[in-house]
């Protein structure tokens, strides 16, 4: 009798104990069933862009504006029904970054939310003062991404870009973030540099900072209006330009457009391109489209024992037009042929960049520094405290190689 007793107060003692935990899960799920810092979209401008200009009255450090989208416009567009501008735009000055974006509180209703900006605009004028100290805040705070796009406005301010419309994208941003990847993708005279990439220059190696630069084209007083729109072709229109080179995190200078094509095969950036070869053997051109580039770098030294930079450049190409009359592209060895003359094109266009950085401008935009770090370590602990001096010494190697895969669905020219 005892023994029975003892089991059913073990089982109910037990149930007990499941009925508690079970409580205590179900009053865990309470907390679990929303976010202690939930943000209403209503009650949020989400921020696409943010412009950095130098401050026009010069009492205060800097001028900063916002692209901010409004999506009740954006919805009546896509129901077909007229609305208004897709976005806005913020101005505030400040000595700070943060001073000035919290200023704007006085000039909207919302909270300004910044976990989906794309693109970081920098003035010209403000970015030969540098632009470590614009991107600080940027890096610092969680709820704003690193991996944002930096361009540089080129002879206008930011403000000026972020309050122009556009044709090709109804949303401003939108136009100048993808035109960055268009080009990168399809030309290469520019690529993309991310708020990241400009923070992590601060380490060993005293690499120095490039970014894509922006011009507008056409009549400004039209660009920000609707009027901009509603024509063909628009009166004012963004074009992309040319790396510009920093040093210090100070703008010094452009590339022209060889030299920055040049840069971005030095770097690896050229996903594809276009690149135009006189005919061999007779007046005419071809153009080959380069499909895959890969860079690899060595260093050698000499023998007083300095470094060499040598830069290996692959790529994988084939002809896409010919203009050259009987070029018979069946034939290997021209394709062979071919593959030389493009090579000695793209060596023209890197020694143009080496050239104009290296020689003329002094600052390591190209890397070295990190490559004798990476590849010869004793070497750069010899050079590391006078390095800015000794870069612009530095000897050099191009070795290219292009592999011409074909000639597409056509073998010989229709020119004759």
């Amino acid at each position: 009798m005892n023994g029975g007793s003892g089991r059913s107060g073990s089982v109910a003692l037990k149930s007990a104990g499941r009925l508690l935990l079970i409580v205590c899960l179900l009053g865990l799920t309470t907390l679990l069933s929303g976010c202690w810092d939930q943000r209403y979209l209503d009650k949020l401008g989400v921020v696409l862009a943010l412009g950095i200009d130098e401050a026009p009255s010069g009492k205060q450090g800097m001028q900063v504006t916002v692209q901010v989208v409004l999506p009740q416009n954006v919805a009546s567009e896509s129901k077909g029904t007229a609305g208004g501008t897709p976005v806005t735009t913020f101005t505030e000055t400040g000595d700070t970054l943060f001073e000035a974006i919290r200023k704007m509180s006085a000039r909207t209703s919302r909270r300004l939310f910044f976990s989906h900006t794309q693109l970081l605009v920098i003035g010209e004028s403000i970015a030969r003062k540098g632009i470590y100290p614009l991107v600080d805040l940027i890096e610092r705070n969680p709820d704003i991404r690193t991996d944002i796009s930096v361009v540089l406005t080129r002879s206008i301010k930011a403000q000026q870009l972020l309050q122009m419309t556009t044709q090709m994208e109804n949303i401003p941003t939108n136009q100048f973030h993808e035109a960055l990847d268009v080009n990168a993708n399809a030309y290469g005279t520019i690529f993309p540099v991310y708020v990241k990439d400009i923070t992590r220059l601060r380490g060993t190696g005293q690499e120095q900072a490039v970014l894509p630069s922006i011009r507008i084209d056409g009549n400004p007083a039209v660009g920000r209006t609707s009027d901009n729109i509603n024509q063909i072709p628009a009166a004012e229109v963004p074009v992309l330009s040319t790396m510009a080179v920093f040093r210090e995190g100070k703008l010094i200078g452009y590339l022209k457009p060889r030299e920055s094509r040049g840069l971005s095969w030095l770097e690896g950036k050229v996903k594809s391109s276009v690149v135009k070869l006189a005919c061999p053997q007779a007046e005419g051109f071809l153009s080959v489209e380069v499909q895959n580039s890969h860079v690899n770098y060595k260093v050698k030294h000499s023998n007083e024992g300095d470094p060499i930079v040598h830069a290996d450049l692959r790529l994988v190409g084939s002809i896409q037009e010919i203009l050259c009359p009987g070029l018979d592209v069946l034939d290997e060895s021209v394709l062979d042929h071919v593959g030389e003359l493009a090579c000695q094109a793209i060596e023209i266009e890197t020694g143009a960049a080496i050239n104009r950085i290296q020689r003329q401008m002094k600052s390591d935009a190209l890397g070295w520094g990190k490559e004798i770090y990476l590849h010869a370590g004793q070497t750069w602990k010899r050079m590391e405290h006078d390095w800015p001096n000794l870069f612009p010494k530095v000897k050099s190697e191009i070795a290219c190689t292009t592999k011409i895969m074909g000639s597409g669905v056509r073998n010989e020219s229709i020119v004759k």
